[in-house]
């Protein structure tokens, strides 16, 4: 149920990065895109925000529209090899934030500088296609491995100081290094999840990991020695920070003839290594029966019936951690890898087209995506750009913009994907992601 509740949460909200950045001349932040464009003069940016979200299951694959009311995937009225057929082997979102504090930049012959400050955070959960099928299919003769599952997240702090070189009017080249500092980290991770069925139940044997890190809260144990997951202590205050890592972008820029540009990039190549003082592991058996005629109705109004409530009640008591010796890990930053060519037309200068391509990673989790756009950028003031294509789970498309009044630059923009829809309060549910981007820059 909290998947389905995450995968909901997805279709309406989240972002991918901002792409169109590329065609958009002026934009002050391309460098982020790639570490090699340079900008024509220094600028100021405060706020930026960034954020992406995607996931390779929607929240139409879970409700459905049965005689005009909205019903859930384990009601009787929707099919088992409908619901199954919706779904992957390996249901999950990934998702990040970057929130820019500051930007500088400035110009030094043929080099161009930049220095950051940023927040930055990533999220994600895992459930196997196994879950729902027995969830849905009721009890029989069969056993599973269901170990995988896994919910995690992490905030982290950002320093990055960028360098980009023009070493002709044809190539130049550009890398950034990151210091990156860790304030919060969660990763709860099912590393056993063994279920035999047979004609009357279900019977799972689990065992998780939880890696739990916080600058300032330890938490306490009951009596029998578990930890209290509703109680948290402010005493043995760890100091900051939590983690430690470094990550570089590299890239490089050719213009092999007048108006064309060709771009590569890798970002966010790097780690993190994590103190975790809050570490645990649960293990247990639990058993139950199979869930049917679930409404949208019992959800909103917290009514499950004691199917449900027994259900809860076990995996609770399975699920319950005792600390262990805490924990030292290393982890991998979600890394990204662009590609682009953009080429202004000869007859129309402001007028240009291209092609993106993007490759994304993280924790194991990859999405790709290719673009074609069309920009139009009459004057260093203005410009607006379209693009259309295809990701990993579907059509995408998108739009940017950047208008500048006086010194001052705003950009903005947007993207979507279609997917399968359902009527709900007037609004499309949509998987796979949302893309949002709004940014302010002052011009030196």
């Amino acid at each position: 149920m909290l998947f389905v509740v995450l995968i909901s949460a997805a279709a309406s909200a989240g972002a991918q990065s901002f792409q169109q950045g590329f065609f958009l001349e002026g934009y002050k932040m391309a460098y982020r895109y790639n570490p090699a464009i340079q900008n024509e003069d220094g600028f100021l940016s405060v706020g930026q925000f960034e954020s992406r979200l995607r996931n390779n299951v929607g929240a139409s694959s879970f409700l459905y529209n049965r005689n005009g009311e909205v019903v859930t995937a384990f009601n009787s009225g929707v099919s088992a090899t409908e619901f199954l057929g919706s779904l992957k082997d390996d249901n999950f979102f990934t998702g990040d934030i970057n929130y820019n504090l500051v930007s500088y930049g400035w110009r030094s012959g043929a080099a161009y500088h930049t220095l950051e400050a940023n927040v930055r955070g990533h999220a994600g959960a895992s459930v196997p296609k196994e879950i729902f099928e027995i969830i849905k299919k009721g009890t029989g003769e069969a056993s599973y491995d269901l170990g995988g599952m896994r919910i995690f997240g992490n905030i982290y702090a950002e320093l990055a100081y960028g360098y980009s070189h023009k070493l002709s009017d044809m190539v130049s080249i550009g890398a950034r290094a990151k210091l990156l500092l860790g304030l919060y980290s969660v990763d709860y991770n099912v590393t056993r999840f063994d279920m035999e069925l047979n004609e009357d139940e279900y019977r799972a044997n689990i065992e998780a990991d939880l890696d739990l890190t916080s600058r300032y809260r330890k938490m306490k144990t009951d009596e029998n020695g578990y930890y209290k997951l509703k109680g948290l202590s402010s005493k043995d205050k760890w100091k900051l920070p939590s983690a430690a890592g470094l990550a570089i972008d590299l890239g490089v820029l050719v213009k092999p003839v007048e108006g064309l540009e060709l771009s590569a990039s890798i970002l966010d190549l790097g780690g993190m290594l994590w103190y975790y003082g809050n570490a645990g592991k649960s293990q247990g058996t639990v058993s139950f029966a199979g869930v049917t005629d679930l409404t949208i109705e019992q959800i909103k109004a917290k009514d499950f019936g004691d199917e449900f409530q027994e259900v809860k009640d076990e995996f609770i008591k399975t699920m319950t951690l005792r600390p262990v010796d805490k924990k030292v890990k290393l982890s991998a930053v979600p890394f990204t890898v662009n590609l682009g060519v953009k080429y202004a037309m000869p007859f129309y200068s402001p007028l240009s087209a291209g092609v993106t391509g993007t490759f994304i990673c993280q924790n194991g989790m990859a999405y790709n995506e290719g673009l074609a756009a069309v920009a139009w950028n009459p004057s260093g003031n203005l410009g607006v750009t379209a693009n259309v294509g295809a990701g990993t789970y579907g059509m995408v498309y998108g739009f940017g913009l950047n208008a500048a009044y006086r010194n001052f630059r705003l950009t903005v923009g947007y993207g979507n994907g279609t997917g399968g829809r359902i009527p709900y309060k007037k609004t499309p549910l949509k998987p796979n992601f949302k893309a949002v981007t709004l940014g302010l820059t002052y011009d030196l």
